[in-house]
This record gives structure tokens, C-alpha cells and sequence, in this order.
């Protein structure tokens, strides 16, 4: 299947889908790549929880945060 068609079709999926989906092709990256990118996400998520500690992130709930995805995502 084309990566474009698959795209599109993955797209039309439920947000819970789409997760599931990602998951599955988060577990088939190559370990050694895999854990840079997670030691990169582990920083990364270092700097946002202090910014947010000193005011200048603003936190969103979780629900909120995937209607505004959905939203953006349908135009």
C-alpha cells in the first residue's frame, strides 16, 4: 500500500486507533535508534515540566488537548 493511501486511510481513524497505531510502530524501530529517541523525549519532557513550574507553559487537559488535534486535523 501506498504510504500516501495509508496516510489518508489512517487519518479517518478514531484518536484511540491512531494511537494504537503508533504504539505498534514505536515497538518496531530499531532498539539502539529507539532509546535515543527516548532519552530525547525523556529531556525534552525535563524541559517542559520546569517551564511549566515557573509559569511559562500552560498545562491543558488531556481531552481538551485531543479535541483541538481532532479539530485541526478535520480541516
Amino acid at each position: 500500500m501506498d504510504s500516501m493511501v495509508l496516510t489518508h486511510e489512517a487519518l479517518r481513524l478514531s484518536a484511540a486507533e491512531r494511537a494504537q497505531i503508533i504504539d505498534a510502530l514505536w515497538e518496531s524501530l530499531d532498539p539502539a535508534e529507539q532509546t535515543a529517541i527516548d532519552r530525547a523525549w525523556l529531556d525534552e519532557s525535563g524541559d517542559r515540566l520546569r517551564a511549566h513550574r515557573e509559569g511559562r507553559l500552560v498545562a491543558m487537559d488531556g481531552e481538551e488537548a485531543l479535541r483541538q488535534i481532532e479539530a485541526g486535523i478535520g480541516k
